[in-house]
């Protein structure tokens, strides 16, 4: 039965990123050439996330822990996040469906690179136990998955200058991908902190301190308040628009260093799931 689940991982895995891929390309056939292919891109979605939920499960069932481990387990957590989250702008904010042409890329992009690094399974090491590493890791996905949907907006934000006539009109309103931009950025600088918090608990209860300054700790904590001082500014200082949509994406750069860079680049506590 073990076999049977770990066989059927990657293959669940590489269909559901087909099937972002195609929701992508549907939302492309709405935006260029006006066709009408946003149901079709919904479903495409819905299929995507349920194979790729299917493919965590199956996983978690044959390794015997949460995906969370391995570089390939938190690749695709991270993506089922990105997925879920352009699904719910596809069925339930419609007018904002079009932030999925960034979305569904990047879910796409971190399921082939977990599926190119392998599906190795490795032992869970004796410190990755107990709920605060649950919550830790659970909250940094969700920070992710908003940070990136915060980016695709502003992306958005800033491509609709370039776009002019009836593409242009097809394409969300500016006013409304601001808010968007502004809204996840705060669920992510939220979901940041709680991670960070969640951590050090975890943190304390196995190795007996709560802060070492480890490189992705330090990291961390700069990411943290690079979105803080982001909000800062759109708040008190009245930042919107097109300089508002480029401090997220240096937002989001220092997201991305945080996550992933630091594991790859210095040794770490954090990199044993990462190498």
């Amino acid at each position: 039965m073990t076999e049977t689940l770990l066989s059927a991982d990657p293959l669940l895995h590489l269909l559901g990123a087909v099937a972002y891929a195609v929701a992508f390309v549907l939302l492309i056939l709405q935006v260029v050439l006006a066709k009408r292919t946003e149901t079709a891109a919904t479903w495409s979605g819905a299929v995507g996330l349920v194979l790729h939920v299917a493919g965590i499960v199956a996983r978690w069932a044959g390794v015997g822990h949460g995906p969370f481990v391995s570089k390939y387990e938190n690749l695709s957590s991270y993506a089922v996040v990105t997925g879920a989250l352009a699904l719910y702008l596809l069925v339930r904010r419609s007018s904002l469906r079009q932030v999925g042409l960034v979305l569904y890329p990047a879910a796409f992009l971190l399921l082939g690179l977990g599926l190119y690094s392998g599906p190795v399974i490795e032992n869970l090491p004796p410190t990755f136990t107990g709920i605060w590493l649950v919550l830790h890791v659970c909250f940094y996905f969700l920070a992710f998955g908003t940070a990136l949907t915060a980016l695709g907006a502003s992306v958005l934000l800033m491509a609709e200058n370039r776009v002019t006539g009836a593409m242009a009109d097809r394409l969300p309103d500016r006013e409304e991908l601001d808010r968007l931009s502004y809204r996840y950025a705060g669920l992510a600088f939220s979901f940041w902190g709680i991670g960070m918090l969640t951590g050090a608990i975890w943190a304390f209860n196995a190795w007996g301190r709560y802060w070492a300054w480890d490189p992705v700790e330090t990291w961390s904590l700069v990411t943290w308040l690079v979105f803080g001082i982001y909000l800062h500014l759109r708040r008190f200082f009245g930042w919107e628009g097109r300089r508002a949509a480029w401090l997220m994406v240096l937002s989001f750069a220092f997201a991305l260093m945080s996550l992933f860079g630091t594991t790859l680049l210095e040794n770490s506590l954090h990199s044993v799931y990462f190498r």
